[in-house]
C-alpha cells in the first residue's frame, strides 16, 4: 500500500520498488494499491483478489493511515483473510538506505575536522620543536649530535679518545651494568676506534685490555615517545531528517527513533527531525536549531518512500546538500519482504500469500 501522489515520479518510483521486490522473491504474487491520488486504489486491488493476503504499508511510521485507514479498508473486504504488516519505519535498513542517498548527493560526515578552521587535522606535521619527518626522526630540539660524546645535555660518552690506560674518566666510568655513573644512560660502543671496536662477541677491547660489558649496540638515538594526535573535534556536520509529520505522538516517536538510527549509522553525526506538516519543528526550524548549536554543514535526508509534494517542499528548505527519497533502494525492498515475513510469523496463513499494497 502506497500513499499516492500527483507527482508522476511517485508512481514510477513505487513501481520500480515492486519490481525489485519481485526479483528478490520470484513466484510470489505482488500487487499495488494506493490510499489516494493514484491508481490502482487499494479497495480495487483487494476487490480483485480471493483467499488470503498480506498488506504491507509503504509508510514510515504509525499515524492515522496505519491506525484508521488501512484497518477500515481491510474490514471492507470480508471475502479476504488479510494480515496487516507493521509500517516500514523505523528500521536499521532504512538508516542504511538514508545513508546511501546522502552519499549519492555528495555529503560526507568528515569526522576529522578541526574545531577552529574546520580543516582536516594534518598529523604528519608537528611544531618545529617536535617535527617528525618520515615518522622516524627525533625532534630538532632533541637531536643527538656526535653520538660518541657526553655532555651536560645527556649526550653519549666519547670513547674514541680514551686515555692510554683504556679506562674511562671518573665522570663517565662504565658501571658493571653498562650504564654511565652520572646519567645512567647506556654508553654507545657502536663506533669505537679501530683499536677498540667491539667484536661480534659483544666485548669491547681497548688497547689490549678487555672490558666486559653487557651493552646493546645502539645504531641510533634512543626512541622518543611520539606526540599524541589531537583529540577529534566535535562534529561540525548535522543532518535534518525531513519527514511528512503527523499529530499522532506515536508517529513523532517513530521518526525520532529513525533519526537516532541514522545518526548512529553516520558515526555520531547529530540528526534532528524536521516535518512538512503536523507538530514539531519544520525543516527550516530544525536547520536553525542545528546552526545555533554550532553545526555549519547541514544536509537534509528525505524520509519519504517516493517523490511528492512534501518531499519537494522539504528539499526547497535545505541549506545545502539534499538527498533523494528512499525510493527503490535495495535495502527498502529487503525491508518490504522482512515486514511480510514478520506478518506471516505472527499469524501464519494456509499457504504463501499474495503480497498486496506493496
Amino acid at each position: 500500500m502506497a500513499h499516492g501522489s500527483r507527482n508522476p515520479e511517485a508512481l514510477r518510483t513505487v513501481t520500480a520498488l515492486l519490481d525489485r521486490v519481485r526479483a528478490l522473491r520470484p513466484g510470489l504474487p505482488v500487487r499495488l494499491g494506493h490510499i489516494e491520488l493514484n491508481r490502482p486504489v487499494l479497495t480495487d486491488t483487494l476487490a480483485a483478489l480471493r483467499g488470503e493476503a498480506v498488506l504491507v504499508p509503504l509508510l514510515l511510521g504509525r499515524g492515522y493511515h496505519i491506525k484508521q485507514d488501512i484497518p477500515d479498508v481491510a474490514a471492507a473486504a470480508p471475502h479476504l483473510r488479510i494480515l496487516i504488516a507493521t509500517p516500514l519505519g523505523p528500521d536499521p535498513l532504512l538508516a542504511e538506505a538514508l545513508h546511501a542517498r546522502l552519499t549519492e548527493a555528495g555529503w560526507s560526515a568528515d569526522t576529522g575536522r578541526t574545531a577552529e578552521a574546520g580543516r582536516l587535522a594534518d598529523l604528519s606535521r608537528f611544531p618545529e620543536a617536535g617535527r617528525t619527518p618520515e615518522t622516524c626522526r627525533l625532534p630538532e630540539a632533541g637531536r643527538l649530535a656526535g653520538i660518541g660524546r657526553i655532555a651536560e645535555t645527556d649526550r653519549l660518552a666519547d670513547v674514541s679518545r680514551l686515555p692510554e690506560t683504556g679506562r674511562t674518566p671518573e665522570t663517565c666510568r662504565l658501571a658493571d651494568t653498562g650504564r654511565t655513573a652520572e646519567t645512567g644512560r647506556l654508553a654507545d660502543v657502536s663506533e669505537l676506534p679501530e683499536t677498540g671496536r667491539a667484536p661480534e662477541t659483544g666485548r669491547a677491547t681497548q688497547t689490549g685490555l678487555r672490558t666486559q660489558t653487557s651493552l646493546r649496540t645502539q645504531t641510533g638515538p634512543p626512541a622518543q615517545p611520539r606526540p599524541r594526535p589531537p583529540a577529534p573535534a566535535p562534529h561540525t556536520a548535522g543532518v535534518v531528517l525531513a519527514a511528512a509529520g503527523s499529530r499522532d505522538p506515536d508517529a513523532a516517536l517513530d521518526t525520532a527513533r529513525a533519526a537516532a538510527l541514522l545518526g548512529a549509522r553516520l558515526g555520531g553525526v547529530p540528526v534532528l527531525p524536521g516535518y512538512a506538516s503536523g507538530s514539531g519543528p519544520t525543516v527550516s526550524e530544525a536547520v536553525r536549531i542545528l546552526t545555533a548549536l554550532g553545526h555549519d554543514r547541514i544536509a537534509v535526508a528525505s524520509y519519504f518512500t517516493a517523490p511528492g509534494r512534501f518531499a519537494t517542499e522539504c528539499a526547497e528548505a535545505a541549506p545545502g546538500v539534499v538527498a533523494a527519497p528512499l525510493g527503490a533502494h535495495p535495502a527498502v525492498a529487503r525491508l518490504v519482504l522482512h515486514r511480510y515475513e514478520q506478518a506471516l510469523a505472527s499469524a501464519p496463513l494456509s499457504h504463501p500469500a499474495a503480497t498486496v499494497g506493496v
